[in-house]
């Protein structure tokens, strides 16, 4: 049986690393730790995630990239737009078909351990402790810290002396992808603050999106994001709605009038992926 514990540099995947350490055995021999890399997290998260490979994981870390594509971006390009919280092909084509490829390349059995608390959403708190996928082969999944709260995942972690991401300390909700698409007005707010280069990194990304597909809709924000008013794009769909699109830029320029307790407060949208692999 192999035992793989997956992490994403998040609170809850770095609590269930430590979890793991204490209850199943010694990293690298009795379990083996894995992180789908996208090639599209803040570099503080790749260094964090290295640090724990070093003083926690004992450098047993398997970083898993996908064989089609060379990072998210150039997935992204070759969907012709940005994934969407309705169109999550970003997690299935960097994460979940990597992750299974590695799990259908073993000889042994699989017991997949994720970081999955029920407490996060609505959605999740419907899923099990336990149950069985049969793609890859056919796995089952584990999630031990299913029942905790957020308050115990930081304890867990404080017990060991570990701390968390910087980024929580930055004022990001969540901390997967740089940004992730599912990031609220408060994170990228934070981002702006506290790295802003991410401006003209979107920026540039949308404009060599837009010049690929010829698409004047192709933006990383999507349609509510920010007030109408505040969007500079116009669309009539294919059923007849007009609707508006804000650029990165809109987005930027709408944040940076307001300051950070002005933005709504809204719950980070959680990716609802079965697998659990961006948190």
């Amino acid at each position: 049986m192999k035992h793989i514990g997956c992490l994403s540099g998040g609170k809850d995947s770095t609590a269930l690393m430590l979890w793991m350490r204490e209850n199943i055995g010694i990293p690298g021999v009795d379990w083996t730790p894995v992180f789908c890399d996208t090639g599209w997290e803040h570099p503080l998260t790749y260094a964090y995630i290295e640090g724990l490979n070093q003083n926690v994981l004992n450098e047993s870390l398997i970083y898993l990239r996908s064989d089609e594509y060379n990072d998210l971006i150039d997935c992204w390009f070759d969907h012709h737009m940005f994934s969407t919280g309705a169109v999550r092909f970003c997690t299935e084509d960097m994460k979940i078909v990597p992750l299974h490829t590695f799990y259908s390349s073993l000889d042994d059995e699989v017991t997949s351990y994720q970081g999955i608390r029920a407490d996060e959403s609505q959605k999740r708190s419907r899923m099990r402790d336990e149950e069985w996928v049969d793609d890859a082969g056919g796995y089952l999944i584990k999630r031990p810290l299913f029942r905790w709260t957020a308050l115990e995942v930081f304890a867990y972690a404080a017990k060991y002396e570990i701390e968390p991401n910087p980024l929580y300390k930055m004022g990001l909700s969540r901390v997967g992808c740089w940004p992730c698409i599912l990031a609220n007005l408060r994170d990228i707010k934070a981002y702006l603050i506290a790295a802003p280069e991410i401006r003209p990194r979107l920026i540039d990304l949308e404009a060599r999106m837009v010049a690929r597909t010829g698409k004047a809709d192709r933006h990383f924000f999507p349609h509510g994001f920010i007030p109408e008013r505040f969007c500079s794009i116009t669309l009539t769909t294919k059923k007849g709605r007009v609707v508006t699109v804000p650029t990165a830029e809109d987005v930027f320029s709408y944040i940076d009038r307001k300051d950070i307790d002005q933005l709504p407060l809204l719950p980070a949208r959680s990716c609802m992926s079965v697998y659990n692999l961006c948190e």
